[in-house]
């Protein structure tokens, strides 16, 4: 009796054990489980077992029911509120739909929940404070944080602790596999995709088709395909549109009058001709030039790293990869050599001092903030998509989404250049060795280097060679990855190439995405022509020229660009090929034009970058200007310039206002235009001069004669504007030199620093002038002369009333006695001050001015000017008085100007070349150069 009413103080209702299973609410069949496993028979004497039994019966089936309604609420908060969450932030990273498990984690199902990833289980059942998935979406945890695009409500995490601490059910469909099991499906996949997708399979040879006419095997391959869809080429283009086509193609220039001339008269069929044309072409230099303006896209070429905090912005002597890339093309060399050299030239045997510039394809890259692990990451990035249309990159942080590619396949290949150098120095300083200690590579968790995996092997990508070696464990790999990429086993590397060559010369690519040829990018339609065009490219000796001789030699690229209806219907995008696809210059080629057919171009090849934007530099071919990574010239954006920040797979082709603008308004054009109409000026009083100077224009803009309407189209329009004259344009901004009379605090006549370079006004090319010794002007400050020849920069103000200067003169040196600034208006000194190694505040107030009124502001040397150095950008803020106010004193009108004013900064308002407006016959000039027959090749 005793045992009973021990017993009964454990099993009441209110009882400490039925408080304990209604808080811990188990099914009936998990008491039993619990008493079967003896939980309570060692706390009880045998006696009180059975009473326990008979007791907690009753109960048991009260707590089935209740944690079967408990279950239901789990699921049902899991459909709710957890399962939409786990699809819009979750499973594109965590699932079997997306095919991919990061950290080999899937979300996807309850076993996979359970299984986890690379850390453990990320659901542990009622126990969500030890759960990891919680741990993660918290964000208290800085190398687990979930989803990686920031943090959820406290809402939504709070329905993801409620859900584990119900104990995490979910519907049986939502069971799901191993994470286990689904790896090795996952694997499987990827073995598939291995084996079954186009582009990673060895190219095809073409088979001849029997009872056809075309000459090449291109125009076969085509015209098969065009039959099918009851389509055929289009006519022949004229000689004259021809020529015009393979010019712009073969040399990025316009062909010259006599060139048109004599090719349209050849008298030789049109095969011959065009031959003889293009071998002429292919043999030019500029052929290089062209050619290699198009690799530096690839190469994302620029000739400074971006920003790199306060250390030199400068890659010394980039140009010399930019001119390698010229002499290779030039000299045909073979491609996989062209390949090798770049990734590989300072192990390729036997060494050439000559081929080391060619490392400039791995080295000129940005620099990341000296962060090692992107520099190698873009190094990758531009080996891999440049050349095999792979990418690799995107494996850094977890297997790849879609091509059979693992992390272990990218750092690999990153333990290829983590054990390479840049030691700098002669001959070349951007270039690479071998690392004299070499360190193994290992997988770095989700990308980061605080959380290392396991050791890899370099090697080569395992899916496309799978039977392959480890690069040796003596050297970096660097050389064996080169031949791993150009070997002729590789399916990708020869048809990334001939689509990118295709793409140059036809407009369009074979495969849609030139740098990725990944299991994302379907079949091409021309997959034939592709295939054959590599193997062509293989078979004879990698070279360029020829795979691009076969392309122009083709009756499809001598096609006409226009339209047909029935082309339109059938095959509106051209993907068939039925006529030529009509295109734009682009930036380079149409800047080049410009300068051709005005007569400016400097034909002279190589040597560092110049600026192409400041007013008298030499007008060099547009390869030839420096690339500023960080502040790349708003036109090149406009003229869509491919990004020099990153590899580039194409340009985009865009058609937009500030096109037609720059042709219209920019100085650069105003400038040839002058020049140009100035060299051809007719006598404008004469009828037949006006027309004998028309035709001449045509002849030099757009290498043809006029017609008899634009012939009289033009003199009239020159006629009827003889009467506007160039006028200059009012300045606001001049750059000079002046004495000073330090006892007088005036200066003499002003006279005008004569040469502009890419960042001064000074008085030669070369510093010190032998005239006016060291005095130049930059946009931030610059260096006075001798006390002959101070600094001036002069502001002419626009307007009459009032303004305020803001200012700071800087003298850096330690040397020196530093210099003195002075602000003088109309003559008259108003302020001084001095600045010796030093920074001194140059502020003034309520100046008045008149319209005309010079502000000059002078800076001279002192007692001589060694070390003289300086800085000084000003602000002047004008609060112009309005007619009647300055007229009639009213201080209301007055107030209401002064809420009109104006600012005038030296530093982003640096002056260029003074400019002029365009008569009447320069804007005829411009008018041709502005025109679509120019811009357009066909």
């Amino acid at each position: 009796m005793a045992d009973m009413e021990f017993a009964k103080c454990f099993c009441t209702a209110d009882s400490p054990v039925a408080r304990f299973f209604t808080l811990w609410p188990i099914d009936s069949g998990s008491v039993q489980r619990c008493f079967s496993r003896g939980s309570f028979v060692w706390v009880f004497m045998p006696s009180v077992i059975s009473v326990c039994w008979l007791t907690l019966t009753p109960h048991s089936v009260c707590c089935a029911d209740e944690s079967t309604d408990l279950r239901r609420k789990s699921q049902m908060l899991f459909t709710t509120e957890i399962l939409p969450i786990l699809r819009e932030h979750c499973f594109e990273c965590h699932s079997h739909e997306y095919g991919e498990a990061n950290g080999q984690l899937m979300l996807d199902s309850l076993a996979g929940m359970r299984t986890g990833g690379t850390r453990g289980s990320a659901v542990l059942p009622r126990r969500p404070k030890q759960s990891l998935l919680v741990r993660a979406l918290e964000y208290n945890d800085g190398e687990l944080q979930m989803p990686p695009g920031g943090k959820l409500s406290d809402a939504e995490i709070e329905s993801f602790r409620r859900w584990i601490a119900a104990g995490a059910h979910v519907p049986e469909k939502w069971q799901g596999e191993s994470q286990a099991v689904h790896a090795v499906d996952q694997e499987s996949r990827k073995a598939q995709l291995a084996r079954s997708h186009w582009a990673y399979q060895a190219p095809r040879a073409w088979v001849r088709r029997e009872n056809t006419h075309a000459s090449s095997a291109i125009d076969q391959i085509l015209l098969s395909k065009l039959d099918e869809h009851r389509l055929g080429y289009s006519p022949r283009a004229e000689r004259a549109t021809l020529i015009r086509r393979l010019s712009y193609d073969l040399r990025g220039l316009p062909p010259s009058f006599e060139e048109l001339r004599n090719f349209v008269s050849d008298p030789r069929p049109d095969k011959l001709a065009v031959t003889a044309l293009v071998d002429q072409w292919l043999a030019s230099p500029r052929f290089g030039e062209r050619w290699a303006r198009y690799w530096m896209d690839v190469a994302r070429y620029a000739d400074n790293k971006g920003y790199v905090f306060e250390e030199d912005r400068e890659y010394p002597e980039a140009y010399r990869y930019r001119d390698w890339l010229v002499a290779a093309f030039n000299s045909d060399m073979p491609y996989d050599q062209f390949i090798e050299l770049q990734i590989a030239a300072d192990l390729h045997q036997p060494l050439q001092a000559d081929n080391l510039p060619a490392l400039g394809f791995v080295t000129l890259g940005r620099r990341f903030l000296n962060n090692k692990l992107d520099i190698i990451d873009d190094r990758l990035d531009v080996v891999t998509r440049g050349t095999m249309g792979m990418t690799l990159a995107c494996a850094r942080c977890h297997d790849h989404k879609y091509d059979p590619i693992g992390q272990d396949d990218y750092y690999a290949l990153f333990g290829v250049f983590l054990n390479t150098e840049e030691p700098g120095g002669e001959p070349w300083p951007h270039r690479l060795s071998e690392r004299e200690q070499l360190v193994p590579s290992h997988v770095l968790i989700r990308g980061s280097p605080a959380n290392r995996g396991k050791e890899v092997p370099r090697r080569f990508v395992n899916f496309l060679a799978p039977e392959a070696n480890n690069f040796p464990r003596n050297n970096s790999g660097r050389l064996e990855l080169a031949e791993r990429i150009t070997d002729c086993q590789n399916p990708l590397t020869a048809r990334v190439i001939a689509n990118r060559v295709w793409m140059h010369l036809i407009g369009t690519s074979l495969v849609e995405t030139p740098s990725d040829f990944g299991t994302r990018c379907g079949e091409p339609e021309q997959l034939e022509l592709l295939d054959h065009l590599a193997i062509k490219l293989m078979d004879q000796g990698w070279s360029l020229k020829e795979l691009i001789r076969n392309i122009v030699l083709s009756d499809c690229y001598a096609q006409q660009s226009l339209e047909h209806e029935q082309g339109q219907r059938i095959d509106p995008a051209n993907r068939l090929y039925w006529r030529m696809n009509r295109r734009r210059l682009d930036f380079e080629a149409l800047r080049d034009t410009l300068l051709v057919v005005t007569g400016q171009l400097d034909g002279q090849m190589g040597g560092k970058s110049q600026p192409i934007l400041a007013a008298n530099e030499a007008p060099r071919r547009t390869v030839y200007s420096y690339i500023d990574r960080q502040n790349l010239p708003s036109i090149f954006r406009t003229f869509d310039m491919a990004s020099p920040d990153t590899h580039s797979p194409r340009r985009a082709e865009t058609t937009v206002p500030q096109q037609g603008l720059f042709l219209l308004n920019s100085d650069f054009v105003a400038e040839i235009s002058l020049q140009l109409a100035h060299r051809l000026r007719p006598d404008m009083d004469i009828p037949s001069a006006r027309r004998a100077a028309i035709e001449q224009l045509f002849t030099q803009v757009l290498s043809r004669e006029p017609s008899q309407e634009e012939l009289d189209l033009f003199a009239t329009f020159v006629k009827d504007h003889q009467a506007t004259a160039a006028t200059t344009v009012p300045e606001t901004w001049i750059c000079g030199y002046a004495a000073y009379d330090e006892n007088n605090q005036t200066i003499g006549s002003f006279q005008r620093l004569p040469v502009r370079t890419e960042r001064a006004w000074q008085g030669g090319k070369q510093l010190p002038d032998d005239e006016i010794g060291w005095c130049f002007l930059s946009a931030e400050g610059g260096h006075p002369g001798d006390a002959q020849h101070a600094a001036v920069r002069r502001w002419i103000a626009p307007a009459q009333g009032r303004i305020q200067i803001r200012g700071k003169l800087t003298h850096s040196a330690a040397e020196g006695d530093g210099v003195r600034g002075s602000v003088m208006v109309a003559g008259r000194a108003i302020g001084s001050w001095r600045a010796a190694t030093a920074t001194t505040e140059t502020q003034m107030d309520q100046i008045e001015v008149q319209a005309g009124d010079c502000v000059d502001f002078v800076t001279d040397c002192v007692s001589n000017p060694s070390h003289d150095s300086f800085e000084w950008p000003v602000t002047i803020t004008l609060f112009p008085l309005s007619k009647s106010a300055a007229d009639t004193g009213d201080q209301s009108v007055a107030a209401d100007s002064r809420r009109q004013q104006a600012k005038f900064r030296s530093v982003p308002e640096f002056p260029s070349q003074p400019r002029k407006t365009l008569d009447a016959w320069a804007q005829a000039v411009q008018i041709l150069l502005a025109s679509n027959e120019l811009i357009f090749i066909d």
